[in-house]
């Protein structure tokens, strides 16, 4: 075998093995857009963007199951505060633009078409300068998580009822909403440094929770024109948002109770001051349950 085939094959690989792989390419926050972190490791990519630096090496790779209570969940792997904060008004969006390139079955990378997943986004009080926090005593609580939406036509729906992937919210991110994500900063929060943490996750690695494969990404913000009267809502560490009992955790992708949804993500409920879903079903067509 020449050193030129070898070296090709390695790289078709490489790619192969990466195409489901993602990262926040960018972040609107304040009307502002942002890099998001997407080198191989731990270094000042110089764009003085609020996103959290991390070691999650080349190809954007996830952190995998095993990891749920590890703080490597908390913002990825090795992952420690940006020095840059970004300016976010209560009641404000924020739009994620998560990697993604090529169509389904065509070029993929940044995702791959066979995976399936949520999506989830939280907060977390600084209580100071978020560049100096220690992640493992920050508390979240959710404002934003979509999973299993329904068994629509085409690939979602395939073969038997009880074998059908189901339309998921990676689905609409990846193939429906141009890689972007849109979630509410909350009204009804008081003004201050907070920790923005979001995620897709996937589970089209059946079997064992170790096998499900997680991308977090945090940003450091400063929300304004809060409501300072009011309480941060209770929050969870994020060693602990995570339990291996938690049914999507455990579902079989491929062989499960037929037509079931999930409108929760895993880990904790909804926080109350959390904005409803803007996303509207486009075509009462699209939906087969």
């Amino acid at each position: 075998m020449s050193k030129i085939f070898t070296t090709g094959a390695l790289f078709a690989a490489i790619l192969s093995s990466v195409s489901g792989h993602t990262a926040v390419e960018k972040a609107k926050i304040g009307g502002k857009t942002y890099e998001g972190f997407r080198q191989g490791s731990k270094q000042d990519p110089g764009n003085q963007s609020p996103a959290w630096w991390t070691n999650q090496g080349w190809g954007w790779q996830p952190v995998m199951g095993d990891k749920i209570n590890h703080p490597d969940i908390i913002a990825h792997i090795d992952a420690d505060p940006s020095p840059y904060t970004a300016e976010a008004p209560a009641g404000s969006d924020v739009t994620f633009t998560w990697h993604h390139e090529g169509t389904c079955g065509s070029g993929e990378e940044g995702w791959d078409c066979s995976h399936h997943g949520w999506t989830a986004t939280y907060l977390a009080p600084c209580n100071g300068d978020c560049s100096k926090v220690d992640k493992t005593e920050l508390e979240f609580f959710k404002i934003h998580q979509s999973a299993l939406i329904d068994y629509r036509q085409g690939r979602y729906s395939e073969g038997s009822p009880q074998g059908q992937v189901g339309y998921w919210a990676t689905d609409a991110i990846f193939y429906d909403d141009s890689n972007e994500q849109t979630v509410t900063i909350p009204a009804d929060i008081p003004s201050g440094n907070y920790v923005l943490r979001t995620e897709v996750a996937s589970i089209h690695n059946n079997g064992d929770v170790s096998n499900r494969q997680f991308w977090p990404q945090a940003f450091n913000i400063k929300v304004t024109g809060g409501d300072d009267s009011a309480k941060v809502p209770a929050g969870t560490k994020g060693t602990e948002l995570y339990n291996k009992s938690d049914k999507l955790l455990q579902w079989d992708l491929y062989w499960h109770d037929a037509g079931k949804t999930f409108d929760d993500a895993p880990g904790p409920q909804l926080a109350s001051v959390a904005t409803a879903s803007k996303k509207t079903r486009r075509h009462a067509r699209d939906f087969s349950a």
